[in-house]
């Protein structure tokens, strides 16, 4: 089944921890929204405020100031969270280069009505901290549990110092993740943080090169998965495209296969269509358009389960 890759639990109580936030902003611009063309329902004549801050989180016991961008809608609020967490570069000796991304997708979700954070993790770009999310383990024995745990530890406590910015509904959160973003997304759907409604995975995994060769092999990965899935408590939307190098979809459907065998709530798996030399890169640099469709869907799913729990 997995011969083309050939070739080439519960988080620990560490998911914790009172958190703070800096909320002294360096950069605030205005961005008029151009008429949509995402086929989501967004408004044309919205306002979005762009704002970048220092977000400061909480590990372990330790404080770390992230840089982060917000995205405001226009309003008074409260208004729903979300989340966006970016990947990690097949040489992490480029992670402090990296900077912040996902403008597009950010702007797409704001004009929704969500408020929308996008930080940098310890150990990228600009943001304080060690990097935090080494692999114990050489290739041939990656530990993929461990590794989705630590970005996972991570990731929630960036969704914790968001809900407590101004005008966010902390009780309508939903955490988005990008390659192994995404992989961290689904690891944190064993020991939520208050108020995540709903995950969304595009191209998320770890372990490939951009060659369809995953370290330890593919089944080492979906494997992983597997343990992930089986204390998710709730829905899940994961998004690959034809040509995705990292991840290619046979591998994204046996993982989602696994994940979903432990999972009470369902996971539903998108393919999409073939984006430029490499579709890992779709969600950071694709029109909105190629998957707002079956986002706003989602959006609107997990949103109504939401009201309806109240």
């Amino acid at each position: 089944m997995f011969a083309r890759f050939a070739k080439s639990s519960v988080i620990p109580a560490l998911i914790f921890g009172m958190l703070l936030t800096s909320y002294a902003p360096s950069v605030l611009a205005q961005v008029s929204a151009a008429a949509d063309k995402s086929g989501g329902p967004a408004d044309p004549a919205a306002s979005v405020s762009v704002q970048d801050q220092r977000l400061t989180i909480t590990v372990t016991d330790r404080s770390f100031a992230l840089a982060a961008r917000i995205f405001r809608p226009s309003g008074a609020g409260p208004f729903p969270l979300v989340v966006i967490n970016h990947g990690t570069p097949v040489s992490i000796a480029e992670a402090p280069r990296m900077t912040l991304g996902f403008a597009n997708a950010a702007q797409w979700f704001a004009q929704q009505g969500n408020i929308v954070v996008v930080a940098l993790r310890p150990g990228f770009g600009n943001s304080q901290g060690p990097y935090m999310e080494a692999s114990a383990a050489n290739c041939a024995n990656r530990d993929y549990v461990r590794d989705g745990l630590r970005t996972a530890l991570v990731e929630a406590a960036i969704v914790e110092s968001a809900a407590a910015l101004p005008g966010v509904d902390a009780n309508r959160i939903v955490v988005v993740g990008h390659s192994a973003g995404g992989f961290g997304a689904i690891a944190l759907g064993d020991a939520l943080p208050h108020g995540v409604v709903g995950i969304i995975s595009f191209a998320g995994g770890r372990g490939g090169d951009d060659h369809e060769h995953i370290c330890g092999g593919v089944q080492r990965l979906v494997d992983a998965t597997g343990v992930f899935g089986k204390a998710n408590r709730v829905p899940q939307l994961w998004l690959y495209a034809a040509n995705d190098h990292f991840f290619a979809p046979e591998l994204a459907h046996a993982m989602a296969q696994a994940y979903q065998a432990g999972s009470g709530p369902n996971i539903r798996v998108i393919d999409l269509p073939a984006f430029g030399d490499d579709g890992h890169m779709t969600f950071p640099n694709a029109d909105p358009a190629v998957w707002a469709p079956s986002v706003s869907a989602f959006l609107a799913q997990v949103m109504k389960r939401t009201s309806e729990s109240r």
